[in-house]
């Protein structure tokens, strides 16, 4: 996979969150099964008790560009 931009507009499945958000960044190593991990904007706000920020990371296998 050739590496998105910031901006791109993915869906993602990431355990238990799965919609669509935005590609913000993108981590400085690759996974050896994963490739590239980037970090990603949900549209929807993250609401979890355990989890207090607005974004977070996918590797390429768990997003699919819209």
């Amino acid at each position: 996979m050739e590496k998105l931009k910031q901006g791109t507009r993915v869906e993602f499945d990431v355990q238990s969150l799965k919609g669509i958000g935005t590609i913000v960044g993108m981590a400085s190593i690759e996974l050896p099964m994963s490739g590239s991990i980037y970090i990603i904007d949900p549209d929807e706000k993250i609401k979890n008790e355990t989890y207090d920020y607005t974004h977070f990371v996918a590797s390429e296998s768990q997003i699919k560009t819209l």
